[in-house]
């Protein structure tokens, strides 16, 4: 991933398949935002990535993306076969992810087992 590391803008890059009225969607919504002359940079590069990769704990990747497609603690758990008071533990922390769990996470989020440990 790239950014303006003056601004933290991201560049985007779609999958090849990606729909051509989906990017011209975007970049007709997002267009005040998209300057051309921008420099861009790896975003891993910058000491706002760094700083938030150091913040982002198991526990809060675990609820941000919980949050970010709508599922409750109760039918994580459900989908994995676990109580809901240990994604709750999971999330604050209070309980360590284990490497089997973070691949059970990593396939309900179609992510990598990594960013769980």
């Amino acid at each position: 991933m790239q950014a303006v590391a003056k601004t933290r803008h991201i560049n985007i890059r779609f999958k090849p398949r990606t729909p051509a009225r989906v990017i011209n969607t975007i970049k007709r919504q997002y267009s005040e935002y998209i300057d051309d002359d921008d420099e861009l940079v790896d975003i891993s590069t910058t000491d706002w990535y760094r700083q938030m990769r150091k913040d982002m704990t198991p526990g809060k990747s675990l609820k941000t993306l919980r949050e970010v497609t709508n599922l409750t603690q109760a039918k994580i758990g459900e989908m994995i076969g676990i109580p809901t008071a240990r994604i709750s533990d999971f999330e604050t922390g209070q309980r360590a992810i284990s490497k089997v769990m973070a691949k059970k996470l990593a396939a309900v989020f179609n992510t990598s087992p990594a960013v769980f440990i």
